[in-house]
């Protein structure tokens, strides 16, 4: 009896290893992400006002929806990370970064936005068993500080870009709250060559974000997400050095399959704590700035220290879908 007690035990063991092992789930090398960006669970999209967001169970609407992800690891069953190499597509995907556009240019979105929207990144990766997948939200200092005019795309893109010394907006997110119809309401970004005025020795403020003619009413509450702490002798100089407050979202989700598993950056899940009826107008919502009073709740959610821009816990922004 107890040999054969013995032999199940063996049996089942190995089953349990063959299952942890089991079949790739990539078998010709070709890897497409799908990502969404939601609220709660509908779709966040231009002209649709979502209630009861935030800590402060607001109505909200967008203006703008776009971020940018680069450093893509899969991890396969034996928990080690597999660089995605992206294709080099010349529109969303250049080196190791890709721009995902959920903005459509209508309604609300249609001044700073287009009509171009992309939710895909695709890659290659060696054929095996992956169950998870790992990644920034940001642009790796290397391609931070170039000049957004020459720049390959998607980093051309001067509605996410602050200017040489900052960088880009790793994540921008305008809304305009407790508004029925964002479709009127102005957007803060002007000229990229306007003088700029400076809200704090470290934040990265471009001239799109100032108020004065042509800026929005106190409704308006934007996530503009960069590193900051860049320093260059002006801000047409890149630094030499990294920031000191990178401000790069870490996120690592398990239990993907790359044939069916979305993965949703969830933007009722990053403001639940962010008091969106409340904000400092000069600009309105958070600019990175290590001193900007709208920061501390948002970069709690990003799972970043605000002093330091270092992960300092987990995010809640993104989060998988499976079917």
């Amino acid at each position: 009896m107890l040999r054969y007690l013995r032999g199940l035990l063996v049996a089942a063991m190995l089953l349990l290893a063959l299952a942890a092992c089991g079949p790739a789930n990539n078998t010709d090398g070709n890897i497409t992400l799908e990502f969404a960006m939601n609220v709660d669970d509908k779709p966040a999209v231009c002209g649709q006002t979502y209630a009861g967001v935030g800590s402060s169970g607001s109505a909200i609407s967008f203006t703008d929806l776009r971020l940018y992800v680069s450093n893509i690891r899969l991890i396969n069953a034996q928990g080690q990370e597999v660089p995605l190499e992206l294709a080099q597509d010349g529109v969303w995907q250049y080196q190791n970064v890709a721009l995902l556009d959920f903005e459509d240019g209508s309604a609300g979105c249609s001044e700073s936005g287009n009509s171009a929207t992309n939710n895909v990144i695709k890659g290659t990766a060696p054929a095996g068993r992956y169950t998870g997948v790992a990644f920034d939200m940001g642009v790796p200092f290397a391609l931070n500080h170039v000049d957004v005019t020459a720049a390959s795309s998607p980093l051309n893109i001067q509605a996410l870009w602050w200017n040489w010394q900052g960088g880009y907006k790793f994540m921008r997110v305008d809304m305009q709250v407790g508004m029925a119809d964002a479709a009127m309401a102005p957007t803060m970004e002007m000229s990229a060559t306007a003088p700029a005025m400076d809200m704090s020795a470290t934040a990265p403020t471009s001239a799109g974000e100032m108020q004065g003619e042509g800026a929005p009413s106190p409704t308006a509450w934007f996530i503009h997400m960069g590193s900051t702490g860049c320093q260059s002798n002006d801000r047409a100089a890149a630094p030499t050095a990294p920031c000191s407050n990178p401000n790069l979202v870490s996120a690592r989700l398990d239990g993907f399959d790359p044939s069916k598993s979305i993965i949703v950056a969830d933007l009722a899940s990053l403001l639940k704590g962010v008091p969106l009826d409340q904000n400092t107008p000069e600009p309105p919502g958070c600019m990175s700035g290590p001193s900007d009073p709208d920061c501390p709740a948002l970069f709690a959610g990003f799972g970043l220290d605000l002093t330091t821009g270092a992960v300092a816990g987990p995010q809640q922004l993104f989060r998988l879908q499976n079917p």
